[in-house]
């Protein structure tokens, strides 16, 4: 049984950390001291874990002491900040920033894939993926099994919601304004998001990609192989929550659909949802509030057995944030 420990969350009152929090509470995960940390503007609200109130501090140099595990939903600036400090303190931290999955001395862990590797005594800076890689990664290790893979083309599309709840909040104005045929004023996005679709996420680089699209891409080579061709897209839509995929693998060998299908089937964390005659495949909406990566509409895509095409639907805070963040803990900790 593992001992209960003490626990602070950072980013506590964002999308991430509130989910996190929930997450935590519905996987009765053992905690005994909870703190939970945010900006200044949110000092002093409370957040109900196991049926009480929690207060939210402020963060300051000694903030971790005695935290045996710090989860970051912070910004990149607030992890860059305080990270180094919570292990100092002696904390195992979990982080899902940008600059600490690019970090040579943080380790990428998605569960599925690498999680059984990870020494908590010798790494104490843990950082989970991007939501599209996790939902993308999983499912493409357990092709992996079959036969290896040669090349992945992916095109994502992405939920507000991966842009923080001020996202959330712009989106749904948005629709209330047009539906009441008044013009939509745009703030987060470079353009109106109700109703359309942005071929963005991120900030585009001298090479036309985004820099989002890019990470997508060494993410899933540092969990996959270096060895992998990986060709992103990325598309903001109009979904409040809930990322999907539409994806095509190349093996490097004739593979059969039975084969696959199994391996899916048979993999934890992947729900297979397939029965398209029935009108039973992903949906961001069916994702939205579930653990597992959905994943269906698998087909070949070449007449030689060597290519497929699967379509795949995630919740980017649960799955894709929050709950993998927990399992990362959960699986290192158990040790």
């Amino acid at each position: 049984m593992m001992v209960p420990l003490n626990v602070a969350v950072v980013g506590a009152t964002g999308a991430v950390g509130r989910q996190l929090i929930e997450v935590l509470a519905e996987r009765a995960f053992p905690v005994d001291v909870l703190r939970l940390f945010a900006s200044e503007s949110s000092i002093g609200e409370f957040i109900d874990f196991q049926d009480k109130p929690v207060a939210v501090l402020a963060l300051d140099d000694v903030a971790f002491v005695g935290s045996d595990v710090v989860f970051f939903c912070a910004g990149a600036s607030v992890s860059t900040a305080y990270v180094d400090k919570a292990k100092a303190a002696g904390a195992l931290c979990i982080d899902i920033s940008l600059p600490w999955r690019e970090d040579s001395e943080s380790c990428l862990v998605a569960p599925e894939i690498n999680g059984l590797q990870i020494n908590r005594a010798k790494q104490r800076q843990l950082s989970c993926p991007d939501g599209v890689t996790t939902m993308l990664a999983v499912p493409l290790a357990a092709l992996a099994q079959c036969a290896g893979l040669k090349q992945v083309v992916a095109s994502s599309y992405e939920a507000v919601s991966g842009c923080g709840l001020k996202a959330v909040d712009e989106l749904r104005l948005q629709c209330g304004e047009l539906l009441n045929g008044r013009p939509a004023k745009n703030g987060i996005f470079p353009h109106q998001m109700a109703f359309n679709c942005l071929p963005q996420v991120g900030s585009f680089m001298d090479n036309g990609q985004t820099d989002h699209e890019r990470q997508v891409e060494l993410e899933l080579r540092t969990l996959l192989g270096s060895h992998l061709t990986v060709a992103m897209t990325a598309v903001r839509v109009p979904v409040f929550y809930g990322h999907s995929a539409s994806v095509y693998v190349e093996f490097d060998r004739p593979v059969t659909l039975a084969q696959l299908q199994d391996v899916l089937q048979q993999t934890g964390g992947i729900e297979w949802l397939d029965v398209p005659m029935d009108h039973e495949y992903p949906t961001p909406v069916d994702a939205s509030g579930c653990d597992e990566i959905t994943v269906g509409r698998l087909r070949m895509a070449n007449e030689q057995g060597t290519a497929v095409q699967f379509f795949v639907a995630l919740d980017n805070l649960r799955k894709g944030a929050a709950t993998n963040m927990v399992q990362i803990l959960e699986q290192v900790w158990a040790d």
